[in-house]
Parts: structure tokens; C-alpha cells; sequence
């Protein structure tokens, strides 16, 4: 499971004004993540896998670091890969 400790790890944060925020990413991520491979399983059922805390570990980066640019509709090759081989493994 992804914390917010860890993104904010990952990103380089120091402060804690975005955790809030970070949470509700971490949440649509998952979301994300679940919907993208198959939605009728439950998020436990992927906990297991690396590649799903990954993918939205890199989603929740991405959608932070590009919060003010339009164009956040694009989703990272290796999110869209990671989701592929959850695809087959679940």
C-alpha cells in the first residue's frame, strides 16, 4: 500500500501542506489503477503485487508534479505497463 510518507519521499517534500492532497491522489490512483485492470476486484486483490503499488506510486508522482500543466491527461508509459502486467496477473 502507497503512503503518503512515501510519495512525499519520492518527490523530495519536506513539509506536510500537500498531505491532504497526496492523500486524495494516492485514493484516485488506486482507483485508477483497480478500474484500468478490472474493476470488479476488490483493490486487496492487487495489494499484493508490487506493480500496483508502483503504478500508482508513479501516477500519484506524475498528477503532482504536473498539477498545473493541461496536458495531465497523458499517463506514463511505465504506469500503462505496469497496469499491462497487472492485467495478466491478477
Amino acid at each position: 500500500m502507497v503512503k503518503v510518507d512515501d510519495v512525499k519521499n519520492s518527490l523530495r517534500i519536506d513539509h506536510s501542506m500537500d498531505d491532504k492532497f497526496l492523500e486524495q491522489l494516492i485514493a484516485t490512483a488506486e482507483s485508477y489503477v483497480v478500474h484500468a485492470v478490472d474493476s470488479q476486484l476488490d483493490k486487496q486483490e492487487y495489494e499484493k503485487y508490487k506493480q500496483f503499488d508502483w503504478a500508482v506510486s508513479l501516477l500519484v508522482q506524475h498528477w503532482y508534479i504536473n498539477q498545473q500543466i493541461p496536458d495531465v491527461e497523458h499517463i506514463p508509459f511505465t504506469v500503462t505497463s505496469l497496469i499491462q502486467q497487472l492485467r495478466g496477473s491478477v
